[in-house]
């Protein structure tokens, strides 16, 4: 894959964003709404150019392309469009009586100049929903794409430069390199999406300038089955979330745990629906893995007991679903799959599972299906988690009205719609008094201010 190129003057792009900045085009709210209705009209035009895209870069099929890609991101500008001018406005504050007269309220306020680091899984989507949060917010924005998706960041160059202004949101191309060096310029907010070996130089970068990072990073996310619920919904619910983009989503399902009694008929169900899903269904219905490093990465996790749906196609990167009977030490198990394998793991009771899960690290999703009020509830308490699902799978990521993001090393901070406007800006309090009389000074001397204090302060 030919490296992309960087046309783009950094120091002049810098010096045009903080023009734009010092002027206060960025703050205005009608300039904002203008611009994001733009990206939303251009994904419309776009269409079938972001699809080929998409279908070049990874090889997505339409339907998944177009639901995950575009169709979510319009329903956030959309969100985002109507919503704004009243999430923008200040909010008044109740002040304490010994203020009088005072006025106060929270304002919120851009932090600046917002550099974006999008990954290649879904190229348009994680690009373009933090852009809207940060471009909402009255920032200037510098997105990179990434260098594994160059058909998409090619056309995200366009679409941005058609949809706003340079001083508003400019798109950067290029390899590694290039975003190793935008780490050393000077952003005031940074905001990475990715694995956890790169997030860890994202947050390395922010500490040293002493900046705001959001951090939105991978896992092992959990499903786990209950006795009891509906085996072959389990399943079905199960395999469309995990097979979607062939496994390469953040909040996919990494493994199933369930009780010992119910593995063999769990992996059955799970088996039988792939065979249903690819029943009279062509090959190119499942997403192609991004590049030979991760085909080999995980073919590699193909060991022990796995029962495959369909053949492989090692000349398109297609890897064919594969179902693991695995146990907790299986290679799967060691990190993230990110792609079409499950491993399905048995536990003898309830607390060896908490054991289990609990020396994991902090997922971005915790998925439970069970009709035990009780055990949802404990399972929820002592397994941390970005999110939870219950009885389904990213349902929770894809409802742009709820915040997305993770905790410990799943990452840190949320965005998507009104969480993402308030992820790019700064709470900022004010207080307003005149110049009327002040009978509640504490100014020395202090004689007898001290007894009367604690008695009126309780």
């Amino acid at each position: 894959m030919a490296e992309l190129c960087n046309p783009i003057d950094l120091a002049a792009l810098e010096a045009e964003q903080r023009r734009f900045l010092d002027e206060g085009r960025a703050r205005d709210v009608g300039r904002r709404c203008a611009a994001l209705e733009r990206l939303e009209a251009g994904l419309e035009t776009r269409e079938d150019e972001l699809l080929q895209a998409l279908a070049a870069d990874l090889g997505k099929p339409p339907l998944e392309a177009w639901l995950a890609e575009l169709h979510f991101v319009r329903r956030e500008i959309r969100l985002v469009r109507r919503s704004l001018r009243r999430w923008a406005r200040p909010r008044r504050v109740a002040n304490p009586f010994y203020f009088f007269p005072a006025r106060s309220e929270l304002r919120h306020e851009p932090f600046g100049r917002v550099l974006l680091l999008a990954p290649w899984n879904y190229p348009i989507q994680l690009a373009l929903s933090p852009l809207i949060g940060a471009v909402a917010a009255g920032n200037s924005v510098v997105l990179k794409p990434s260098e594994q998706a160059p058909a998409s960041s090619a056309a995200l160059r366009e679409l941005v430069a058609a949809a706003f202004e340079p001083g508003q949101a400019a798109v950067v191309e290029g390899a590694a390199e290039l975003g190793a060096q935008l780490l050393r310029e000077r952003f005031d907010f940074l905001f990475f999406t990715g694995g956890e070996a790169v997030g860890r130089e994202v947050a390395a970068a922010a500490a040293a300038r002493l900046v705001p990072c959001v951090l939105e990073l991978g896992g092992k996310c959990p499903v786990v089955v209950d006795s009891g619920v509906p085996l072959d919904t389990t399943a079905r619910r199960i395999a469309v979330g995990k097979w979607f983009n062939a496994g390469q989503t953040c909040m996919a399902p990494d493994f199933v745990a369930v009780r010992q009694a119910d593995k063999a008929a769990i992996i059955e169900q799970l088996v039988a629906t792939l065979r249903e899903f690819s029943a009279g269904s062509p090959g190119d219905d499942l997403a192609r893995i991004v590049n030979r490093h991760h085909y080999d990465r995980l073919l590699a996790l193909d060991s022990g007991r796995v029962t495959r749906v369909g053949g492989d196609d090692e000349g398109s990167l297609r890897l064919a679903p594969r179902v693991i009977d695995a146990d907790w030490d299986h290679p799967a198990m060691r990190s993230e799959v990110f792609g079409p394998l499950l491993p399905v793991v048995g536990f003898e009771d309830e607390e060896q599972l908490l054991e289990r899960l609990s020396g994991l690290p902090d997922p971005l999703a915790l998925y439970l299906f069970s009709q035990d009020a009780g055990f949802i509830d404990r399972m929820s308490s002592r397994i941390r988690s970005g999110s939870i699902g219950v009885n389904d799978v990213m349902k929770q990521a894809t409802n742009v009205r709820m915040p997305l993001g993770g905790v410990g090393r799943s990452g840190h901070g949320r965005y998507r719609g009104r969480a993402g406007f308030e992820a790019f800006s700064q709470l900022r309090p004010v207080t307003r008094r005149g110049f009327w009389c002040d009978p509640f000074a504490v100014a020395p001397p202090y004689q007898g201010i001290f007894e009367r204090l604690r008695r009126w302060l309780r």
